[in-house]
């Protein structure tokens, strides 16, 4: 019996020690490879999140102040002042009154003045871009200094005071304001009164837009 026993025992360990071993090995592999799977888990993760996201739904709005005449107006309009001053001047300069001359080439210079600051004014944009998040105004000043103000559009409104249209001659005209949340922004100041409402309007639906965008996409 005891001869037995040790021929048992002889073959029974080693066999045993296999078995752990191998089991061993197995496990660091499937530890490993977890790993592996949880690295490049993580790393595609931290790729979508760092990476911005476009809006689905991109509305632009683009106003500046209208100008009746053209740059080549402006040239026609120059050359025949001055023509006329020249004329003016060549028949007081026959009449000795030679002085004159010089405050008529005052008088052009003044009124080229004048419109080149006009036209200076007109480089004024603003522009007005809604996404399903957020309206963002962008003021370019003449100087061409950029402002931008972003606002939520879940409770933006637009307001028009005075509600009624006041008259032509009177010295106040209506105003466009964005409202939210004790926040507001003026839009189109620069804009000629006949233009408010078409305005007004228009920026209602696009906000309008956003919005729906927003809910359909959830």
């Amino acid at each position: 019996s005891s001869a037995i026993s040790s021929v048992c025992n002889y073959e029974y360990r080693p066999l045993r020690r296999n078995v752990a071993r191998g089991g061993t090995r197995l496990d660091q592999s499937a530890i490993f490879m977890a790993l592996i799977y949880l690295c490049q888990l993580f790393i595609e993760t931290s790729m979508l999140l760092s990476s911005p996201q476009k809006p689905k739904f991109i509305q632009t709005l683009t106003i500046w102040p209208h100008r009746s005449l053209s740059n080549r107006g402006f040239t026609v309009v120059m050359a025949v002042l001055a023509s006329l001053a020249i004329c003016i001047g060549v028949g007081f300069f026959m009449l000795g009154a030679w002085p004159v001359i010089g405050f008529l080439g005052l008088e052009v210079l003044v009124v080229w003045g004048a419109f080149k600051l006009n036209y200076r004014a007109a480089k004024q944009r603003q522009k007005l871009t809604a996404t399903e998040r957020e309206l963002i105004i962008e003021n370019v000043a003449p100087t061409g200094e950029t402002d931008i103000v972003c606002m939520s559009t879940d409770w933006l409104r637009v307001e028009v005071t005075p509600k009624n249209p006041p008259e032509m001659s009177a010295r106040y005209r209506q105003r466009i304001y964005v409202t939210s949340h004790g926040r507001s922004k003026e839009i189109g100041s620069f804009l000629h009164p006949v233009e408010t409402p078409g305005l007004a309007t228009e920026l209602s639906t696009m906000l309008e837009n956003a919005r729906n965008a927003r809910l359909q996409a959830g």
